[in-house]
C-alpha cells in the first residue's frame, strides 16, 4: 500500500507542476495589453472614446472610466494628453447631472482638470448654456459660462474646433482681448449665442478681427443677435482673409454695396454656403435685394455643392424682380457642382423659381419655402411647377429623362406653400413619375387640398 500511495503523491505533484506551467504560459489579458508598444496602447485608448467630444458630467464614459481600471491604466490615461483635449460643457443642467445646486461649479472644476491634463495638445471644445425661457429680467445669468470662457481664452493658441453657444453677455473675456488673440491652429469656429433681451447682451463682438486671426480656418458659423450681426461687406472681408474655408454659415444684415466689386473674390474650396439675411432698414431705397446679388456676384465659387439662402425680410416680388437676372447670372456658373439648393422665403414668382432650377439642373436636393399665409401676388407654387418636374409617358425609353424636364437627378424635395394653386392630381402624377426619388415633403394649408397638403414622407 505504501508504494501505491507514494506513486499517487508523485502523480499529483507532477500534475500540479504541469498545470502551473500551463497557467504561466497563458498570461492574463492585462499582461497582453502591457506587452504592446506604448503608441499602440494609447491608440487603443483613443479608440475607446465613442463620442468626438468628451462628456465631463458622465464618469461612465472614456476617458474617465479608464482611470478606474487599475494603476497602470490610470497612469497611461493621465499621460495621454489627446484623451483630455476634446470635450463639451453644458452649463445650467445641474438638476439632471448632479442633483446639486453647485453642479455648474463642479463642471468648471472638471474643465480646469481636463485642460491641465490636455498638456499642449490642440483643443476641441463646446461651451453650451441655454437659460430657461422666458428669462426673468430680475434674474442674474450664471457666472460659470463666462468664467469657463475666460479659462478657455488663456489657451487660445491651442484652439482647433471651438463652439460657443452661450449668451453674448458671457462673451466679455473674448471682447477684452479680441485684437490680442491669435488662433494659428483653429479649423472650426462656431459663434451661436443664446438670444436674450437687451439687458443681457454684451457690446458688439468684432467678429471680423476675430476671424482674421485664424490661420487655418475651414468652417465658420456666426449667428449673432439682430443689430449686432455682420454686414455683407463684413462677410466679404472675413472670406477674403480665409480663402481655404470649406463651410460658411452667416446671419447677416443685408446691407452693402448695390453694385458688384470690380475684382471677384476666389474661394476655390468652399463647398457649403448658408446665408440668413435680414435688414434693420425698411426704406425702399436700402435695396437689400441688390446688395445680396451684388455680394454673391462678387464670388468665384468653383466647388460649391450646397447653397442655402433664408430671406428674413418683409419684401415683395416686385422688389426682387429687378435683381433676379443678377441672381440667375450667379447661379449659372454653379451648374457643374451644385447639388443642394434651399430658397427660404425668397420673394420669387413661380416662373422665377423655375428659372433658378433650370440654371442648376443637376440638383439632387431642393427645398423651397414660402409663406403659409395668403399670397396677394398670387400663388407662389402652382401645378405648373409640378408639370415641369414630371416625367411624361414613355420616358422610360430614355432612362426616365425627357429633354426640358426640370431636375432629372432629383432625389429629395421639400416644398412649403399655401397650396391654393396645387392640385392633388398633378402632385400624384409627379410622384408616380419619380419612382427613384427617396423622399418628398409637401406642406400646405389649402383647405381645398387637404389630402395633398399631407402628402409628405418617404416615397
Amino acid at each position: 500500500m505504501q508504494p501505491l500511495s507514494n506513486s499517487r503523491r508523485r502523480f499529483r505533484s507532477s500534475s500540479n507542476v504541469t498545470m502551473d506551467s500551463q497557467h504561466n504560459a497563458f498570461p492574463s489579458k492585462k499582461y497582453y495589453f502591457a506587452r504592446l508598444p506604448i503608441e499602440l496602447q494609447t491608440q487603443i485608448f483613443t479608440e475607446c472614446i465613442s463620442q468626438p467630444f468628451g462628456q465631463l458630467m458622465d464618469e461612465h464614459q472614456a476617458p474617465q472610466v479608464l482611470v478606474s481600471v487599475c494603476k497602470d491604466w490610470r497612469d497611461l490615461a493621465y499621460s495621454t494628453s489627446s484623451l483630455w483635449s476634446s470635450f463639451e460643457v453644458h452649463f445650467g443642467t445641474w438638476t439632471l447631472n448632479f442633483k446639486d445646486p453647485e453642479g455648474d461649479a463642479v463642471l468648471l472644476s472638471r474643465m480646469k482638470l481636463w485642460l491641465r491634463r490636455s498638456g499642449n495638445h490642440f483643443l476641441s471644445v463646446k461651451l453650451l448654456y441655454e437659460p430657461p425661457m422666458p428669462f426673468p429680467r430680475d434674474r442674474k445669468l450664471s457666472r460659470f459660462p463666462e468664467e469657463a470662457l475666460a479659462l478657455l481664452v488663456q489657451h487660445s493658441s491651442r484652439w482647433r474646433d471651438i463652439e460657443l453657444a452661450i449668451p453674448s453677455a458671457c462673451f466679455t473675456p473674448l471682447l477684452q482681448s479680441t485684437s490680442e488673440l491669435h488662433f494659428p491652429l483653429l479649423n472650426t469656429l462656431i459663434l451661436d449665442p443664446t438670444h436674450l433681451p437687451p439687458p443681457y447682451r454684451s457690446e458688439p463682438l468684432d467678429a471680423c478681427t476675430l476671424a482674421s486671426n485664424c490661420g487655418q480656418l475651414t468652417k465658420l458659423h456666426i449667428n449673432l443677435e439682430a443689430g449686432r450681426s455682420l454686414t455683407l461687406d463684413d462677410c466679404r472681408s472675413i472670406l477674403s482673409q480665409n480663402p481655404n474655408i470649406t463651410s460658411c454659415t452667416l446671419y447677416v444684415q443685408c446691407e452693402g454695396s448695390p453694385t458688384p466689386t470690380a475684382e471677384k473674390l476666389s474661394l476655390p474650396v468652399l463647398s457649403e454656403l448658408h446665408l440668413m439675411v435680414y435688414s434693420n432698414r425698411v426704406m425702399v431705397e436700402s435695396y437689400p435685394e441688390r446688395a445680396l446679388t451684388a455680394f454673391l456676384g462678387g464670388l468665384d465659387l468653383y466647388m460649391l455643392k450646397y447653397l442655402h439662402i433664408d430671406w428674413l425680410l418683409n419684401t415683395n416680388r416686385q422688389a426682387w424682380s429687378s435683381s433676379h437676372p443678377a441672381f440667375i447670372s450667379f447661379l449659372e456658373p454653379l451648374k457643374p457642382t451644385l447639388e443642394s439648393l434651399r430658397l427660404g422665403y425668397v420673394p420669387m414668382s413661380e416662373a422665377q423659381v423655375m428659372e433658378c432650377l433650370r440654371a442648376v439642373p443637376f440638383l439632387t436636393f431642393v427645398e423651397l419655402l414660402f409663406t403659409f399665409g395668403e399670397e396677394p401676388d398670387g400663388p407662389a407654387i402652382t401645378d405648373r411647377l409640378w408639370r415641369g418636374l414630371t416625367f411624361v409617358g414613355g420616358d422610360e425609353v430614355n432612362g426616365g429623362y425627357t429633354p426640358g424636364t426640370l431636375l432629372p437627378l432629383l432625389q429629395s424635395m421639400k416644398l412649403q406653400c399655401h397650396g391654393s394653386g396645387c392640385s392633388e392630381k398633378e402632385l400624384m402624377r409627379f410622384v408616380n413619375s419619380r419612382a427613384d426619388m427617396k423622399s418628398l415633403e409637401f406642406r400646405s394649408l389649402s383647405a381645398s387640398d387637404c389630402h395633398a397638403g399631407s402628402a409628405y414622407g418617404e416615397i
